[in-house]
């Protein structure tokens, strides 16, 4: 049964779905849905309801992906039975349980399947739901290790800061530095897995000597540890360091207090602020994602996540005020709650039936942004759940998904419905 859903994966595979331009994907997905005889909704936020009459539970996905280095059709290859794109993203995260519906709904299986838009760039999609659930219970696809029932997760936030910037002219010896070729991963699930963040690398290799900054570049996304960052500086002094190239000696036009914003952006601490004992995971986190410079202005974007509400509020606050005081303005967008853990009757279903395949199988939460949480807001008396297979380094060019994996989840996920439409 799993060899369906991974043609359907490679069928989505060659549609494109980046964030913001994934129209034809919404597209295609209607027109698949209707071929089967599921009535189709559509909201103004791009979401995409199949619904079956009678359903029991709703079955969710977004259906759009990080892309990095991506290309459609992607090229997929096999390793040792994980599945990975040529140096790409893949988009298992969230393409494979899109697959999974898809699968069932050419099956006729008696479901409800929401699909949601833009989930990766700020959960737009789910924020902007209008559309009309019906089911007491919905399954959310997006969970990335078999076997975990995962029944909370992190909000978030993310943070803008711009300086604008005053620039002089000075005769000085500048210099290229470049830091590419990191791993890079999910900002969130991967944050604690001691990845080297390119912005921060960056900024903490020139502290030793007084620098003056042209221009900076570095980061892919939001949502992901950066994997590169570029720097054009001076100094007043011949300069030697493993990887720089020379530019000579010249005039240019630098940033004003560039020593200060070079001892900042070293200083600041992107990564696990607080472990959570309780649960056994990062509690709270922020990630320095991406810096550009103009001649105006210099631009940084931070994503910070907890699962505790009044910790991302605590932690917006200080983040606020760290760079409020250098002389940045601030704004946050898209602050999200966490889905507070909640074990109920669905939830114990779901992990009977994992137990059944999968060893030591149990409840667990992510430290990322599933959109269960905003949903929940929005439907509260719907009982949810996540479950999906397992994916290593989502949101970077290293992403594979364990087809073996696959296989098994797509076999309790039929038991489950199968449960519930017995009942």
């Amino acid at each position: 049964m799993s060899s369906n859903v991974i043609e359907h994966f490679k069928k989505l595979c060659e549609i494109p779905h980046c964030s913001y331009e994934a129209s034809e994907m919404r597209d295609y997905l209607c027109a698949f849905a209707k071929t089967y005889g599921y009535a189709v909704s559509v909201d103004a936020a791009g979401n995409v309801l199949a619904h079956k009459e009678g359903a029991q539970v709703t079955l969710q996905a977004h259906y759009d992906m990080v892309c990095i280095g991506t290309e459609f059709p992607l090229r997929l290859k096999e390793v040792d039975g994980w599945l990975q794109a040529e140096n790409s993203t893949l988009g298992a995260d969230n393409g494979m349980g899109m697959a999974m519906m898809l699968s069932l709904m050419q099956e006729g299986t008696l479901i409800s399947c929401l699909f949601t838009a833009e989930e990766e760039v700020g959960l737009l999609g789910a924020r902007g739901l209008a559309l009309d659930l019906t089911t007491p219970y919905l399954l959310n696809l997006d969970s990335e290790d078999e076997g975990v029932v995962t029944i909370g997760c992190a909000g978030g936030v993310d943070i803008v800061a711009t300086k604008v910037l005053q620039r002089h002219k000075r005769q000085l010896y500048i210099y290229e530095y470049h830091i590419s070729g990191l791993s890079g991963g999910h900002s969130g699930v991967d944050i604690d897995k001691n990845i080297p963040n390119a912005i921060s690398e960056l900024f903490r290799t020139l502290c030793d000597v007084e620098s003056y900054i042209v221009e900076v570049n570095g980061g892919e996304r939001r949502n992901s540890i950066p994997k590169k960052a570029d720097i054009v500086f001076g100094t007043l002094e011949l300069f030697e360091m493993e990887g720089l190239v020379a530019r000579g000696h010249q005039e240019v036009e630098v940033m004003d207090n560039s020593c200060d914003i070079i001892k900042l952006l070293a200083s600041f601490e992107s990564g696990v602020r607080e472990l959570n004992s309780e649960l056994d995971m990062v509690n709270s986190s922020i990630n320095l994602a991406l810096i550009e410079s103009s001649e105006e202005a210099l631009r940084l974007q931070l994503s910070g996540r907890s699962m505790e509400k009044e910790a991302l509020e605590a932690l917006q606050t200080e983040t606020i005020a760290y760079f409020e005081d250098a002389g940045f303005e601030l704004r946050s967008e898209g602050f999200y709650a966490p889905w507070r853990p909640e074990k109920n009757a669905f939830s114990q279903l779901v992990l009977d039936e994992s137990s059944k395949l999968f060893d030591g199988a149990d409840y667990g939460a992510i430290h990322a942004g599933l959109e269960c949480g905003i949903i929940k807001e929005k439907y509260p008396n719907i009982l949810m759940a996540s479950i999906g297979p397992t994916i290593r380094y989502p949101h970077s060019n290293r992403e594979k998904v364990d087809l073996g994996s696959v296989a098994k989840v797509f076999v309790t996920l039929k038991n489950i419905i199968g449960k519930l439409n017995a009942v």
